[in-house]
């Protein structure tokens, strides 16, 4: 009996290096897969940053080569200011009759769409004007580019720098529209612009010769 434990001691007492090889091999493998699992992450995590660095740059570069054809055009169209009819700089006080003149043009001049005038909150905030100044939006429905734009600043500086502002508002519906109605577009591109002393008129038609002579009458005649 002594014998058979003492064999039993010896078996186990033998196993033991075994299992110990056993649990040194498995805590490597873990440790193995661990580095794995690790450089796996790591791997990923930099490729994720590296894919948003690019996405960004890309988006970066876009934005860049827009805002330098943004710049170019709306030189181009500064390098064409409109039409002065007259220097008015001594009656920048003079107020003329902007509901008489806005009636003329509509009666006179052929739109492809019924104008209607816009709210005052809502041309506000398609247009920015200097601080003061009255400004009048007609505009057809969403199919047309047809459009008549006053302002009413009150000096001349003032409405040389609403004169700035409504170029950029030309250029953003030209913009629109070339995306769904290109023909609407090269009516705007045709836009009669005018600016007499602290007043602005813009006048989108396919009938510009029209609303060129009506405009520049009523300046002249006041």
């Amino acid at each position: 009996m002594e014998n058979k434990k003492i064999q039993e001691k010896k078996l186990f007492e033998e196993e033991s290096p075994a299992e110990e090889k056993d649990q040194e091999a498995g805590a490597q493998e873990d440790r193995k897969n661990a580095r794995w699992k690790h450089g796996a992450l790591r791997f990923y995590a930099c490729a994720a940053m590296a894919l948003f660095v690019a996405i960004a740059s890309g988006w970066g570069i876009c934005q860049l080569v827009r805002a330098i054809n943004e710049g170019e055009e709306q030189q181009k169209m500064m390098a064409q200011p409109g039409e002065q009819v007259e220097d008015n700089s001594a009656n920048e006080g003079k107020a003329i009759d902007v509901d008489k003149m806005i009636t003329r043009i509509l009666d006179r001049v052929t739109f492809e769409a019924e104008l209607n005038p816009l709210e005052e909150s809502v041309a506000s905030g398609m247009i920015d004007v200097a601080e003061g100044t009255d400004l009048r939006i007609y505009m057809g429905n969403g199919t047309y580019s047809d459009e008549l734009v006053v302002m009413t600043a009150l000096s001349e500086s003032d409405a040389k720098q609403n004169q700035r502002n409504v170029e950029k508002h030309i250029l953003e519906m030209q913009r629109q529209f070339e995306d769904y109605i290109p023909k609407e577009a090269k009516k705007i591109d045709s836009a009669v612009k005018v600016r007499c002393g602290c007043y602005v008129v813009v006048c989108i038609t396919n009938d510009s010769d029209t609303a060129q002579k009506t405009i520049n009458a009523f300046f002249k005649n006041k």
